[in-house]
């Protein structure tokens, strides 16, 4: 059984290590905290999340830089720049899929078994749904599909579980944001998305009036409440793109 002595010096190695910018340590201190089967506290919950976070966002970035300088060339009819491009890509795409299968691993053998917390099963719950999603971004064909499956099944059983949670719980508005997210950018389900969005805010202000709220919970509950607005906001100028009724995702990505 892990001791406590063992827990903080893993958390501080990774907190040291963020400070330091050195993130594939953070998530190494991580990633031995989380393998001891423990009930994270927030505050390893939150490490842990950001480790992978950081190790990630730099990948998705440059894959992203590629795919559209790759769409560029193939407007110009460079075939053998875009050949290039797509080598570069494929060598990105292999860290990508590393990274994100071992925090799948982590969660589904160390994490989402050994957890009796509603708050940590949500929040795993909608960081698989994240780090699938993630994947749906630069697969194709058959394994894109798989990975945008287990990704509304992750995110729609996250849903499911934070109903007992308050409307203005971060975690469960976190995992509405970016469930909405996932259906405008990656199934393009965007009525569906703005609905979903629009639900959301409306059953938080409704929690706000009138109630005295932990000032740390209030902050980053605005904080994500802003950020579904936004997307709220940007969303309402573009045409939705074909029938994106939740029966017609549902059928489409087989579940």
């Amino acid at each position: 059984m892990a001791s406590s002595a063992e827990r903080h010096d893993l958390l501080f190695a990774a907190k040291l290590s963020e400070q330091a910018k050195r993130y594939d340590e953070m998530g190494d201190a991580m990633k031995k905290l989380v393998m001891m089967k423990v009930e994270l506290s927030p505050e390893e919950r939150s490490a842990f999340s950001m480790a992978y976070k950081k190790a990630i966002e730099p990948l998705r970035s440059s894959w992203g830089i590629l795919q559209q300088g790759k769409s560029n060339e193939e407007i110009n009819g460079a075939k053998q720049k875009v050949i290039r491009i797509r080598e570069f890509q494929e060598k990105i795409e292999s860290d990508l899929s590393s990274i994100c299968e071992e925090v799948m691993s982590l969660l589904d053998k160390h994490l989402l078994p050994f957890t009796t917390n509603d708050e940590n099963r949500v929040f795993y719950l909608k960081m698989k749904g994240d780090y699938y999603r993630y994947m749906a971004e630069y697969k194709t064909e058959s394994e894109k599909k798989k990975a945008i499956s287990n990704s509304l099944k992750a995110y729609q059983t996250a849903i499911v579980e934070a109903e007992g949670l308050p409307p203005l719980n971060p975690i469960m508005l976190g995992s509405n944001l970016n469930y909405s997210v996932f259906l405008y950018d990656i199934v393009k389900a965007r009525r569906r998305a703005m609905a979903v969005a629009r639900r959301t805010v409306d059953a938080a202000v409704g929690e706000i009036e009138g109630k005295m709220l932990n000032k740390e919970v209030y902050e980053d509950s605005m904080t994500i409440l802003d950020l579904i607005k936004d997307n709220l906001a940007r969303w309402a100028a573009d045409v939705p793109l074909g029938s994106d009724d939740l029966f017609f995702v549902l059928r489409r990505f087989s579940l």
